[in-house]
């Protein structure tokens, strides 16, 4: 063991992929602590979480809670934030489908992004004015409907979930850009800090804030980029977030702003899965101090 640690010490980019296909015989906890080895060079304590990403991984091998389920899944993330905060904060929606061949690319309103309702990370964009080969579309968005997304990184959440696509308006911003993207993190019952990405599909930057909007001196995983101004409605954003995230153990909301006006994109329970690099670690320590477990059952 002590040799392999060491060998497994010298992998600093693992192909994490290879990794995955390698141990797929492995419990979970097993492939998430040798992943967890290989990523941050330390075996994690998963009884006794001290860093942020231990404590993700932690829930991730313990909470079953249906309400993870609501995170997990689009559409039922649509139902709890109209339910919870109110339908306007929902991006419009276009439709929702079973099956890729009912999905009417040739007919749907542009601009609009497409996405399964399970899974992460995975969009298309349908432009004005773009040819689109409808049929390979169509490969691609049943692709994500059989794919058992999931058990890439051992996600609890989207066990048993069975997926749909969903369509909705594409928001843009007053350049005709993607807006850019404020995710809030729950930790403890309050919002710590909040991420905000940019150029999420060119060159992808990312800084980090607290709840006054001053820079916290930290990256995650990439790079920073230029200071951003305060978002206006920083307030009600954080309001809806407490809201939303009230009766989870932690949660993380995204969030988007369109000429002031906020709208909730996604829920995560498991942001990168517990894999996000914070630099300098010091700030992952600090943010698993205000972890707290919940006794009860969601």
């Amino acid at each position: 063991m002590r040799y392999l640690a060491r060998r497994v010490a010298r992998i600093r980019r693992p192909d994490l992929l290879l990794a995955r296909q390698l141990g797929m015989w492995l419990s979970d906890r097993r492939y998430l602590a040798i992943g967890y080895r290989l990523y941050f060079g330390v075996w994690p304590d998963y009884d006794r979480p001290r860093t942020f990403n231990e404590h993700v991984h932690a829930y991730m091998l313990r909470c079953r809670s249906p309400l993870l389920h609501v995170a997990a899944d689009k559409a039922l993330t649509r139902e709890h934030v109209a339910r919870t905060v109110g339908p306007r904060y929902l991006v419009p929606a276009l439709g929702l489908w079973t099956h890729a061949a009912a999905v009417p690319l040739e007919t749907l309103p542009r601009p609009c992004v497409l996405k399964p309702t399970v899974g992460s990370g995975q969009v298309l964009f349908l432009r004005p004015g773009e040819d689109t080969d409808a049929a390979q579309l169509r490969l691609t968005l049943q692709r994500w409907l059989d794919s058992e997304y999931g058990r890439m990184n051992r996600e609890w959440c989207y066990d048993r979930l069975r997926g749909k696509v969903i369509a909705e308006t594409l928001l843009v911003d007053e350049r005709g850009s993607v807006p850019a993207d404020y995710k809030l993190y729950v930790v403890g019952g309050a919002v710590r800090f909040i991420q905000v990405d940019r150029g999420r599909f060119c060159r992808h930057t990312r800084n980090l804030y607290d709840t006054d909007w001053q820079l916290l001196p930290v990256r995650l995983t990439l790079p920073n980029h230029a200071p951003d101004p305060r978002p206006a409605p920083l307030a009600e954003m954080i309001e809806i977030t407490r809201r939303l995230a009230q009766d989870f153990e932690f949660l993380r909301v995204d969030c988007y702003v369109v000429n002031d006006r906020v709208y909730v994109g996604e829920l995560t329970n498991y942001p990168g899965a517990g894999f996000e690099r914070f630099i300098p670690q010091s700030f992952a320590v600090e943010l698993g101090g205000h972890w707290r477990r919940k006794v009860s059952p969601l």
